[in-house]
């Protein structure tokens, strides 16, 4: 099987393409394709970019936005809603805070003052304290419009690897491994994975000091969640939810919908796991 690997910045780091059984020209000028749509798209959701849509929205507070926003905006704001507000994206003044290391300060918001038309794709923040982030979700939906684009381009299999969060496509698998939680550089184990999107949540690439200081706000019972799901918004999503939300929702959310699988390791070490996640490979 011929393997065409090609690595493009994004994301304040590197996006890795992986197109298997074509040509390497073809690849790099259909990959260029996909890429340049992930460049768009990122101007729309970087929360870190003051010149992106989302960071225009959160300084003028009113605006009409990209359709790609609503349509993300709407998935995130429904599981806010399923979660009666434990997963929170207006949440973003926090979410810096914690990044600088400083202190929590006290915010009277939630995803309730967020409003949404979704006809004149308006969006306004009613509450001064709002800071709306994505960033639980908009990497998954920008690997996923990425892979739309190779797909509808020619491209029969591959992978797309945005920073640990892959999308994989086509008919081959692939293996792909499970950082440890808690021993840097090491791997808990493998999984093989085949049309579907994986992603992983932890408490211990980005915290301060120490890890009960991640940039998870209101994390509960694991130190780490990974999700295989039909789609990498998907696998984005739920890997976030899944860490701020008690165990009695944990099931209920996975209830109703059997194609969501997950990996969730506790503080001891212990693995749970929930519908069809694949065999762990050792």
């Amino acid at each position: 099987m011929d393997e065409i690997h090609i690595k493009k910045k994004l994301f304040g780091s590197e996006v890795e393409f992986i197109i298997y059984n074509t040509g390497e020209d073809i690849a790099k000028e259909i990959v260029e394709e996909a890429y340049e749509e992930g460049i768009r798209l990122s101007r729309i959701f970087n929360f870190y970019d003051n010149k992106s849509s989302l960071s225009l929205l959160n300084n003028k507070r009113k605006m009409k936005m990209p359709e790609e926003f609503i349509e993300v905006l709407k998935m995130a704001l429904n599981m806010c809603k399923e979660t009666n507000g434990l997963y929170d994206i207006s949440l973003g003044k926090q979410f810096l805070e914690r990044k600088s290391g400083k202190e929590l300060s006290k915010v009277n918001c939630s995803y309730k003052d967020i409003y949404v038309n979704e006809e004149t794709r308006i969006v306004e923040l009613k509450n001064k304290d709002v800071m709306m982030d994505l960033g639980s979700i908009a990497k998954g939906y920008i690997g996923d419009k990425m892979a739309e684009t190779l797909i509808e381009s020619g491209v029969i299999s591959g992978l797309i690897d945005n920073r640990g969060d892959i999308i994989i496509f086509g008919d081959e698998d692939k293996e792909i491994a499970i950082q440890h939680p808690r021993e840097k550089g090491s791997v808990l184990g493998r999984i093989n994975v085949k049309n579907g999107g994986i992603a992983t949540s932890g408490d211990y690439n980005q915290y301060y000091e120490n890890f009960d200081r991640s940039h998870i706000i209101n994390k509960k019972n694991y130190i780490s969640v990974t999700v295989l799901a039909p789609t990498l918004s998907e696998a984005d999503l739920y890997a976030t939810v899944l860490m701020v939300v008690a165990k009695s929702e944990i099931v209920k959310l996975l209830e109703k919908n059997q194609k969501i699988g997950a990996l969730c390791i506790g503080k001891d070490l212990n693995i749970e796991i929930y519908n069809n996640f694949p065999r762990i490979l050792i």
